[in-house]
């Protein structure tokens, strides 16, 4: 269990939001975002204060042997998404991915964060792999009941015109050197596993290069 697992598990656990626990060890929103996604790493400071906020030692937190709390993040679900209710966000992401602005957050697994946003006076859906999220900002406040947000997993996409972004290798320039993203501007997913995305006669895509997967508006 990696150490933003075991943050972000003991955080829902004791029922607070990523806000309040950086107000609480006086740090930014974005850092617990972060942290939970493993895309950082606390400060030792900041493991302390993190250990005394949730009663544990730091030698639990940064163990990734030994799992904590009674949640299984690696299986988690967030059905009624509290923690991102009541705002649109904007997305960013590391190297040269797009992200994506003006969004909901509405589920979200052990790798990806799923979005609807406003397209055309209609919603498209979309994922953002979650390794790849350098910051997470609410941009304004949202008038959307909970009970209407459509609640999607990485199920919708199959069988859905979709395109696919892979991030970025290192050391390359997006749209000048690296083209892998041609191939997947109109794909379609058959089904995905614990480490691949499979599309349609056969290619495979490993989930861990995945920074973006969007459904194509309908013409």
């Amino acid at each position: 269990m990696t150490l933003g697992e075991k943050i972000k598990c003991l955080r829902t656990e004791k029922g607070i939001t990523q806000e309040s626990l950086a107000e609480e060890i006086n740090v930014s929103r974005s850092a617990i975002a972060k942290w939970e996604t493993n895309s950082g790493v606390p400060e030792v400071s900041n493991l302390i204060l993190i250990s005394n906020v949730f009663d544990v030692s730091v030698d639990e937190l940064i163990d990734e042997s030994r799992t904590i709390g009674k949640t299984d993040v690696k299986n988690e679900i967030i059905l009624d998404c509290r923690e991102y209710a009541g705002n649109y966000y904007e997305i960013e992401l590391d190297g040269w991915s797009d992200g994506v602005a003006d969004v909901l957050i509405i589920n979200e697994d052990k790798d990806f964060l799923f979005y609807q946003r406003p397209l055309n006076k209609k919603n498209v859906f979309g994922l953002i792999g979650k390794k790849y999220i350098t910051t997470l900002t609410a941009t304004r406040q949202s008038d959307i009941a909970l009970e209407d947000i459509k609640i999607i997993n990485k199920d919708y996409f199959c069988n859905r015109h979709v395109f696919i972004e892979l991030a970025s290798k290192e050391g390359f320039i997006k749209g000048f050197f690296d083209f892998r993203n041609d191939d997947y501007l109109d794909v379609v997913i058959q089904s995905f596993t614990e480490s691949k995305a499979l599309l349609k006669f056969g290619k495979g895509i490993d989930i861990n290069t995945i920074s973006k997967i969007e459904e194509l508006e309908e013409v």
